[in-house]
Formats: C-alpha cells, structure tokens, sequence
C-alpha cells in the first residue's frame, strides 16, 4: 500500500515498463504520450463525475513494453479549486484499472464516501511503477479543471426520527416534525417551521433556522439565519456570518467569519 498526504491507495493492475538499463533503481524516462516507455497522457478535457457514485479516467498509462514483475501505484498528491485555492485531498479516491486498449491502464477519480465536494478542480497525482530492475516516479497534474460533484441528492425529513440524520447532500426537516439525534449534511440544512432537532447541526453549507424551530449546536461552513422566535440550545459557529432574528433565543456563544472549525472546511 502507498500511503501520501493521508490519501491511501492499493496497488494498480501488474503490468511491464520498458528498462533503459539492466541495473536495479535506474530511472525509466517517461513522457505524455504513447510512445514513451511509459506513456502518461492526460484526459481530463473530457473527465467529470456528476454525481457521487460516478468515476472519471484523467489519465491513461501506456505500457510500451514488459516486465510482469512490476506494479504501478497512483496517489494524489492535492486538488485545486478555480482560485488554485487547495481543498482537502481526502475528498477524491484515486485507482488504476484496465484500459480498453491492450497495455494500457486508466487512472480514475471517483468521490470518497461523505465528500462534498461541487466545482471544478485540477488534480496533482503521483504514479510510482516499480520492477525488477527499474523504476518510474511522476508527478503530473490535470492540464483541465474535471467538473466533479459529490453532493447526494437533497434529503427531506418529513416524518418523526428517533435517530440521526446524515446525507451528502442538502437537508430540510418539514414542518412540526422532530428529529431526535444530530444531523449532519454535506451540503445545506434547512429546519422549517416548528421543527425540533434534538442534537446537534454540522452542515458543510447554510443552515437555516425557521420560525419557532428548536435546535443544539450549529456548525455551518457557509452562514447562519436563524428566524424569528427559533430556539438553539447550544453555541453557533460559522465559516460565515450568523443572522438572528426578532425574539430567537441562543443559550450558548456566537462565533462568525471562523476559519477553523471542526466537521466543516471554511
């Protein structure tokens, strides 16, 4: 296993790499293209994971010779928004599976389980392909921005739950239902009207807390809105700003424009 940046990745496919020297730890080059000992060519132009039980190949390996004693190994290295701002890297898996061509592997992208993340990023990775007498180390990033979504789809709590309620995606709890444990969103939460949540809120989005709704404490990476004559029995943090309105009542602390918070990424 090749663990890097915490993102673990179990060996890909065993296949050959050509060796330019019989010495063991000599270097095979490589280059973006098929014809290169081992080919690395880039296909995030057309890459995208729409939802979060898609898959993507950014990259195809060319393998244009062999050795059946070698493995290849892909790992990301970090991801990169519009901005070139950095998100988190455990956010995306990465694996290498068969091509449709003979000697050739696909690198794929697929969305790790609770991820949130929606936009378009570049994606730095590492292939390491290892042998008998020779070695490949290559870093390369994805010369396109993939678009990548891995919100599920909105969930609504429109009847009474004992438990917790935990989705990818955004979350409304109906009106005059209860929730008796936490919820925990990968997008946004909204509590409507005379709602009751009996634990916590953590939403990496918005949360909104309607007239006369109950709640504990709310950790939201976007804003808080909590309305008129809500109820929050516990403390407010927010990766952005916390709006209270007429006659809400909030037992514990406001904290706003945070940067760090725990369960959300500011």
């Amino acid at each position: 296993m090749l663990i890097l940046l915490g993102v673990a990745t179990m060996a890909g496919p065993t296949f050959g790499f050509a060796t330019i020297a019989a010495d063991r730890g000599v270097s095979v080059a490589t280059a973006d293209d098929s014809s290169a000992y081992l080919g690395l060519e880039d296909q995030s132009a057309s890459a995208s994971i729409d939802s979060p039980g898609e898959q993507t190949a950014v990259y195809t390996v060319t393998d244009n010779a062999r050795d059946d004693s070698a493995t290849v190994d892909a790992s990301i290295v970090g991801i990169t928004d519009e901005s070139n701002d950095p998100v988190t890297s455990t956010a995306l898996s990465v694996d290498v599976q068969p091509g449709s061509d003979t000697e050739t592997f696909d690198v794929v992208l697929a969305c790790e389980d609770g991820a949130s993340l929606d936009g378009s990023y570049r994606v730095l990775l590492q292939f390491v392909a290892s042998g008998d007498a020779s070695s490949v180390d290559a870093t390369r990033e994805t010369t396109a921005l993939v678009p990548v979504d891995c919100t599920d789809e909105p969930v609504v709590v429109s009847v009474d739950e004992d438990g917790d309620v935990t989705s990818g995606g955004d979350v409304t709890v109906d009106n005059n239902v209860n929730v008796g444990g936490d919820i925990e969103s990968g997008g946004s939460v909204t509590i409507t009207n005379n709602a009751n949540v009996g634990g916590n809120i953590v939403a990496q989005g918005d949360i909104t807390i309607r007239n006369n709704a109950v709640s504990g404490d709310l950790i939201a990476g976007g804003n808080v809105d909590i309305r008129n004559n809500a109820e929050i029995d516990g403390d407010i943090m927010a990766c952005g700003t916390v709006t209270v309105g007429n006659n809400a009542v909030v037992t514990g602390t406001i904290s706003e424009n945070q940067t760090d918070l725990p369960g959300v990424q500011c």
